[in-house]
């Protein structure tokens, strides 16, 4: 059952990813009819009647008549949509609504059209293809997906739309079948609404999921928090799967398999392999703040091949790993793609330069135009003349208490410098004066001591402003605070706050408003 279900989906990747690499050679080409296609399609919208849609006859007129905007500004058109109104922003009818948080706090609503939906269908497509090319093994066993929100009902709404696809695996198109087929994990439990029973039926699946060959999740601290509860809660679970498995295995067998995972699951081990000793690919972010819990992941499953995710957003599909190289392709058939350099210059997909980073600006067929992502992209190489991107952090996230003007970037290149090992969270606050807190999380290499201080706040100084501020005394020194379950707490904060944890972000850089959450943590002497 598993051979075939991987065998129809090879079969019905072939010819996308045929076309997609045969489209690397010639990005300006991809790009300019990718745009012209979404400008046709959507002249008679109200967006294209406001924006000029009639006189848009190139990338470079289409630059000139429609401004860059952010959701904010696209916010009204939105409205519209919610409300009941037709033909707003896409000539195709919206199919539903996804949620995603804004750097500044709040909720923005995300449109959801058949072409929304394919773009994300073009780059699943080859990425598996090329997968099961690379790594045949993964086409062995069955995987788990982390797709939806936890807790999430189908009967929500936005208007009269749904929040979220009302089917699994929407993403995949055709191949919706043969991915539930391969799942470890049933996709009911997506209808859970409590988290704590979401999280103990996820990991006795997981745990039974002997053949388990792929792992695809957003956050790599998604994984994490899975492994850390088997482990916490091991006594009451593996009983429970025992009894589970000795319905339809032999009770040696059950031994067996018990055995070996109380072995591993003890605390002991830092190898985690034999939970899943089939275990070939995990499929993650691995990027910007991502970076130290990926490495985490890595250690604890040292034979699997750690892949870089690629940058797919709530409101975008924007690169995925394909081919040799750094990075990750540009998916220049999924939507179309402007970047904005150092000097607010912005240059298309044809005219990027490698080694340079770039703020992303996105039109998608879902009704985003010339829409502000402040996602930060360096680019690290080419497929073909195909640029491959490496996301590096977010420019909207940026702290200015005393006139230091810190961004995420910068500040996740010098924590990194500091506590590679670690995950670390810069945190501002007032108290008693204007100063910042680094919370680092403990573990073998966490250290709260004046000389991790003293080197964060020589490397911060490298930014003039914060120099300046911290020379003439508006900024106090850094403090240093070890916190055990650092993201854990972070992540239980934002669920009360109502953020899912599916796609939950792992941020570097911690706002003053965003102080109520130092209030949660135990004060620890550094």
């Amino acid at each position: 059952m598993v051979a075939e279900a991987w065998a129809r989906i090879a079969e019905a990747t072939a010819a996308v990813d045929a076309r997609f690499r045969t489209g690397l050679g010639d990005v300006e080409a991809a790009q300019r009819r990718m745009l012209a296609d979404l400008i046709d399609a959507n002249r008679s919208t109200a967006f294209g009647r406001e924006n000029r849609f009639s006189q848009i006859t190139s990338a470079e007129s289409f630059r000139v008549l429609v401004p860059i905007r952010d959701y904010g500004a696209i916010q009204p058109y939105i409205g519209r949509l919610i409300a009941g109104e037709d033909a707003v922003l896409t000539a195709e009818p919206v199919r539903f609504f996804e949620q995603t948080g804004g750097s500044s706090g709040g909720v923005k609503n995300i449109p959801y059209t058949d072409a929304g939906l394919k773009s994300f269908t073009d780059c699943l497509y080859p990425w598996l293809a090329d997968l099961l090319r690379r790594r045949p093994a993964v086409g062995e066993g069955r995987s788990y997906f982390a797709l939806s929100p936890v807790g999430r009902s189908l009967d929500r709404r936005i208007g009269a739309y749904p929040l979220g696809s009302p089917m699994p695996f929407a993403y995949f198109g055709a191949l919706r079948d043969s991915m539930i087929e391969l799942s470890a994990v049933p996709m009911e439990l997506r209808l859970l609404s409590h988290f704590d029973a979401w999280q103990r039926r996820t990991c006795l699946h997981l745990l039974r999921a002997e053949d388990l060959t792929l792992i695809w999740v957003w956050s790599p601290t998604y994984l994490t928090e899975i492994l850390r509860a088997m482990r916490r809660d091991a006594a009451s679970l593996l009983p429970q799967l025992a009894a589970d498995l000795a319905v339809s295995q032999p009770i040696d067998m059950v031994r067996r398999r018990i055995k070996a995972l109380e072995d591993v699951l003890d605390g002991r081990q830092e190898d985690l392999s034999a939970i899943w000793p089939r275990l070939d690919t995990i499929s993650c972010w691995t990027d910007a703040s991502s970076k130290g819990f990926a490495a985490e992941l890595q250690a604890l499953f040292p034979r699997a091949f750690m892949q870089s995710k690629g940058l797919m957003s709530t409101e975008a599909a924007v690169s995925f790993p394909y081919g040799e190289g750094p990075g990750s392709s540009l998916a220049a058939s999924s939507g179309f793609f402007e970047f904005v350099d150092d000097d607010g210059v912005c240059r298309f997909a044809w005219q990027l330069t490698s080694g340079r980073t770039y703020r992303l600006i996105v039109t998608t067929g879902s009704g985003l135009y010339r829409y502000d992502t402040h996602d930060m992209v360096e680019i690290v190489g080419f497929s073909g003349n195909t640029p491959r991107l490496r996301f590096s952090g977010r420019a909207g996230i940026s702290v200015d208490m005393c006139g230091e003007k810190l961004n995420e970037p910068f500040v996740a290149r010098c924590v990194d410098e500091i506590a590679p090992a670690s995950y670390a969270l810069l945190a501002a606050t007032t108290a008693p004066s204007p100063h910042y807190r680094l919370l680092l999380e403990v573990g073998p290499h966490g250290s709260a001591n004046a000389a991790i201080a003293e080197r964060l706040d020589k490397a911060l100084g490298a930014n003039p402003q914060y120099e300046y501020a911290r020379r003439i005394g508006q900024l106090d020194r850094v403090r240093v605070t070890l916190v055990d379950d650092l993201f854990g707490r972070l992540k239980r904060y934002r669920l009360r706050g109502g953020t899912s944890i599916a796609g939950m972000k792992a941020p570097v850089l911690l706002k003053e408003v965003d102080s109520a959450f130092l209030s949660t943590l135990d004060e620890q002497a550094p």
